[in-house]
């Protein structure tokens, strides 16, 4: 597993994200893509819940996933539930938080090929400190401009709770993070952050779970 070297981790306290490569490699990354394959296979086969967020394109009827909540409590998402429970991505977390961190929530993010939306600029949430808590995006598809990468503001996660990510955007400057599959994109959750549609015939979809301190309340 690759370790985030200085050079990176001092990009995150500073910009609020970074990348990490080569997280997850060779057989399990094959195994984690099959499964995210059989769960989008099983929603485009009819499966809804709860759990299953999607939206319909104006003028159409055929229902876009965008994202799986909850992901540890699939059916079928054991490889992503042992993720969640231990592992190379709670290593990183220790090691970019500097103490044992837990996981909060993992979601498997989808960008449906030619029919994603883009995801609107947003912070997850200001109820942390910088640097308390952060987000890890393990790509299972490569990802780039043309099929809906990730979008920053860097720097954006030290304002004020209150600092509306849609005028932080046109202040910019903003910069496209993109992503080697197997990769880890880390971000503070305060960052503001957005991604593009996915017009491309290829797919987009990540693994994302929050960390924090395990010393940290629960919210």
């Amino acid at each position: 597993m690759s370790a985030p070297t200085a050079e990176a981790l001092g990009r995150l306290w500073a910009d609020g994200y970074t990348v990490v490569p080569a997280v997850v490699t060779g057989p399990l990354l094959e195994r984690l893509r099959a499964e995210a394959d059989a769960l989008v296979a099983a929603f485009e086969a009819g499966h809804r819940g709860d759990d299953f967020w999607h939206f319909t394109r104006e003028g159409e009827s055929a229902p876009v996933l965008y994202r799986v909540h909850n992901l540890e409590q699939q059916p079928g998402a054991t490889l992503a539930a042992g993720l969640f429970a231990a592992g190379p991505l709670h290593h990183l977390a220790e090691t970019i938080l500097g103490a044992p961190a837990r996981a909060r929530v993992i979601a498997m993010i989808v960008k449906m090929p030619k029919v994603a939306a883009a995801v609107p600029w947003h912070r997850d949430r200001t109820d942390a400190e910088p640097g308390r808590a952060v987000n890890l995006s393990l790509f299972l598809d490569d990802s780039d401009p043309s099929n809906g990468c990730l979008e920053f503001v860097p720097g954006s996660h030290l304002l004020a709770d209150d600092a509306d990510a849609q005028k932080v955007r046109t202040a910019g400057p903003v910069l496209t993070v993109g992503a080697q599959a197997g990769d880890v994109a880390v971000h503070d959750v305060r960052a503001v952050h957005a991604s593009r549609p996915n017009p491309t015939a290829r797919p987009r979809r990540s693994l994302v779970i929050e960390f924090v301190p395990n010393a940290t309340e629960a919210p």
